[in-house]
């Protein structure tokens, strides 16, 4: 038997409960990988609290990606072979023990990568790298803004960053800017007290950014687009104002909904400003994309540019405590589950 995290209903961390279920036989092209480590992602905090578009309804699993060995192989799969190290994307199913999927959805673990690292790699990183090059154009010399840049996205953003040459800007809690700067962030705005706009434009001496990556919400984006330079590009890719609190409100979300700024395209031609939207979850039929980032960022992995930045990881049996650390804004990089082990909660739900 396998043993898996679901959602056992909308709401606090406390929902988050264990549940056995048989271990399933990979199909044609399917893979079956024991997962030794699961990343967990802002997005799933979301989906608990049932804030995240197209994520399926309780009971459910969840999880984008992990990291493990891969016991064993469906018919017609000849790229990979049993007891090798892969990482791999799952569709709300990376919250467990044995993950099955398609060998499409699998990549080989690089060398220099720890299974730990492994997991805390595929989505923060393709993400960075897809915003950043696929979308943002990011060049030497040019100037990025990272909201949130002591978070997953964030680390894996400075690192990208550092390895173009760029010059970077990062928000964050003051406690993590010391931090940041030993990263090689060259201006570090503590969002809670500073004014970002003023910050950006006295750093750039008025002229703005080249390239804003922004999670955080509506009033964010607003400042974020005053501080974009002549052809400069905002890229939103979530919403975080939505969570406030530990389960669903439908007075934040209303409120966040309707303080959304509206764009006009004849001020976005006048400014020579672009603001785009970014969803790893939704480009299917554009797979060959994430496959050509990877490949870049094996590329910067072996070189030893990129390295993912892990601040704790929780045995699975304490995801409640690990969704809490994340939404309490505790984390430095990115935070992992253990799946090594054979943990119980105490109020296991039955399959």
């Amino acid at each position: 038997m396998m043993k898996e995290i679901i959602v056992s209903k909308y709401g606090e961390p406390s929902v988050l409960k264990v549940r056995e279920n048989q271990i399933p036989t990979p199909g044609k092209n399917e893979i079956l990988i024991r997962n030794h480590f699961t990343g967990i992602n802002f997005s799933e905090i979301m989906a608990r609290m049932r804030l995240y578009p197209g994520a399926p309804s309780p009971p459910t699993t969840l999880g984008a990606e992990g990291c493990g060995v891969i016991e064993s192989l469906g018919e017609n799969v000849t790229k990979f072979q049993e007891g090798q190290r892969v990482m791999v994307f799952s569709r709300y199913a990376s919250y467990a023990t044995h993950i099955c999927t398609n060998q499409d959805m699998v990549m080989p673990l690089p060398d220099q990568f720890s299974l730990e690292e492994g997991a805390a790699f595929p989505v923060i990183y393709i993400t960075a790298y897809m915003m950043m090059f696929d979308l943002g154009n990011f060049r030497e010399g040019e100037t990025i803004l990272i909201h949130g840049a002591g978070g997953g996205v964030g680390t894996a953003a400075i690192q990208l960053a550092q390895a173009t040459r760029g010059n970077i800007i990062g928000t964050a809690s003051a406690w993590k800017h010391e931090r940041l700067k030993e990263m090689g962030v060259n201006l570090c705005i503590d969002y809670g007290k500073e004014n970002v706009y003023e910050k950006v434009m006295e750093y750039t001496k008025n002229k703005g950014v080249e390239l804003i990556i922004d999670p955080v919400g509506s009033n964010n984006w607003k400042a974020s687009y005053r501080c974009l330079a002549p052809l400069g590009k905002l890229v939103i890719f979530g919403d975080q104002n939505f969570v406030k609190g530990k389960k669903f409100s439908f007075l934040t979300s209303l409120k966040e909904f309707f303080s959304m700024p509206k764009y006009r395209p004849m001020d976005l031609m006048s400014k020579n400003r672009s603001i785009m939207g970014y969803h790893l979850g939704r480009l299917i039929g554009s797979e060959y994309r994430i496959h050509r980032a990877v490949e870049k960022l094996n590329e910067l992995a072996k070189d030893g540019k990129i390295k993912p930045v892990i601040d704790k990881i929780f045995p699975f049996s304490e995801a409640p405590q690990a969704h809490t650390y994340i939404q309490n804004r505790k984390n430095f990089g990115k935070v992992l589950l253990d799946f090594r082990g054979n943990e119980e909660m105490s109020d296991d739900v039955s399959n």
